[in-house]
């Protein structure tokens, strides 16, 4: 079997709403050579019935096991890519050479990870055209040295994760934390609209919850301090 050049990893818990519109979307990318490997850690919804219906490669864990950067460094170290794609379970690819146009700044040795932004406008989930006309104007530039990576949509290079995997102390943030480290370290972690993704708690039911950006703020701002020691 080809070995794969790119591995994408996706973390679910009851993914089943949207988990198979992205498995059909990745499988539309005009770069084909990549592995996908589900790790999920307990759903009780339908998605692990519809993940058999994809060539996936299913990862479990206990729920109690469950750690943001536990279950990515689990699924990681299972697969064979040379890149490191990660993707949620509801996050959806602008177009087609979404993948492909990421992967193009891997030719600069010096870029560890690639990442875009978001859009929650639900649009986008039902016409990624017309749901491209949402993203705010600074969604549309091209950025260096982002400390902003996310692991909705993030690719990184698997040689620079084994010299520092994510950090499983961390409760959240470990997007920001394995950015910053790589930062730190000379590498250029490039945010481009190009590699942005559709990725809304609104059609999940889910409203917009404060404490949550208050607990990231706290975290980035202690590693932030951690990272100028």
């Amino acid at each position: 079997m080809l070995k794969p050049h790119v591995s994408f990893v996706i973390r679910t818990k009851n993914e089943g709403l949207w988990i198979g519109h992205v498995l059909k979307l990745l499988k539309k990318q005009t770069f084909e050579n990549f592995e996908v490997l589900i790790v999920d850690s307990g759903s009780t919804d339908e998605t692990l019935e519809i993940i058999k219906n994809f060539d996936v490669t299913l990862l479990k864990i206990k729920p109690d096991k469950f750690n943001f950067s536990f279950s990515l460094n689990y699924g990681i170290s299972k697969s064979r890519g040379k890149i490191i794609a990660i993707i949620s379970g509801h996050s959806i690819p602008v177009s087609d050479n979404w993948l492909k146009s990421g992967l193009g700044h891997f030719k600069d040795e010096n870029v560890a990870a690639v990442t875009g932004y978001m859009s929650a406008f639900p649009l986008g989930y039902y016409s990624r055209k017309y749901g491209n006309i949402f993203f705010a104007s600074y969604q549309r530039k091209l950025k260096h040295k982002c400390k902003n990576m996310t692991n909705t949509n993030a690719l990184i290079r698997r040689d620079l994760w084994e010299k520092y995997s994510f950090d499983e102390s961390l409760e959240e943030c470990e997007d920001y934390d394995w950015a910053s480290e790589m930062i730190k370290r000379g590498y250029d972690v490039i945010k481009d609209p190009k590699f942005n993704i559709f990725h809304s708690h609104l059609i999940l039911g889910r409203g917009f919850d404060i404490t949550k950006l208050i607990r990231w703020r706290r975290i980035c701002n202690k590693i932030d301090k951690n990272k100028s020691l």
